[in-house]
């Protein structure tokens, strides 16, 4: 396997990994407050959000975060690199294929030819 198509296959691999607690997040955000509940339980709980709560409050602020929004944005930020890779090394993959089509479309003119060798006369 070259370099490009596993620094390809590392950006998508980025990508479905970031792409899994935003997925978790929509889906607890969409559906109704008792399965919500329990899906939005399979976050970790964030001990300082508490702390954050309070600060928030403090300067007039009414909105506390949640734990599942605080995976769900580095999950985003996930998926935005691993995309940004994944286009990245495309340019790379397709001068590979080009090349291995042209190989493909030019195998006639070098295949089984006979060997003419060199006579000294």
């Amino acid at each position: 396997m070259s370099r490009a198509r596993f620094v390809w296959l590392f950006g998508v691999a980025l990508l479905l990994a970031g792409f899994v607690p935003v997925l978790v997040f929509c889906a607890g955000s969409l559906l109704p407050d008792a399965d919500a509940s329990s899906l939005l339980s399979l976050f970790p709980q964030v001990p300082w959000l508490g702390g954050a709560e309070s600060w928030l409050h403090a300067r007039r602020i009414r909105w506390a975060p949640s734990p599942g929004l605080l995976c769900a944005v580095p999950g985003l930020l996930l998926m935005m690199l691993g995309a940004a890779i994944a286009r990245w090394q495309h340019g790379v993959l397709d001068a590979m294929q080009a090349r291995r089509e042209d190989a493909w479309r030019r195998r006639r003119q070098y295949g089984a030819m006979d060997r003419i060798e060199p006579t000294l006369n």
